[in-house]
């Protein structure tokens, strides 16, 4: 697995709903990180990495987070921190709940 720098959170480990480090590899695009954009797709891919994205068809750079930084931005996606691998969640809007199916194989994951 790999990991990302460390470097602090404001986290209680009873907080932490992940299996994963804090300090795991996880992606995530630009709309979200630096445009606001809600997480509103979820990917717990078959290599185990997480991916936190928009849900746009263009979903612009794709950018490289810790998994400790993408649940502190958006706390709600430690609802499907339990996303078995290989599956993934999408959600219309933040305030929707949270919908789950396997994913489907697809060449251009992030």
């Amino acid at each position: 697995m790999e990991i990302v720098s460390n470097h602090t959170h404001l986290l209680a480990p009873v907080d932490w709903p992940f299996d994963a480090p804090t300090n795991a590899v996880a992606y995530t695009n630009q709309r979200v990180l630096r445009e606001d954009h809600p997480v509103l797709l979820v990917s717990h891919d078959n290599d185990g990495d997480w991916q936190f994205l928009c849900g746009s068809d263009d979903p612009g750079e794709c950018l490289i987070v810790c998994l400790a930084c993408a649940f502190e931005r958006d706390r709600t996606v430690g609802l499907v921190a339990d996303l078995p691998v290989g599956w993934q969640a999408w959600r219309e809007s933040v305030s929707d709940h949270w919908h789950r199916a396997p994913r489907e194989d697809d060449e251009n994951d992030v």
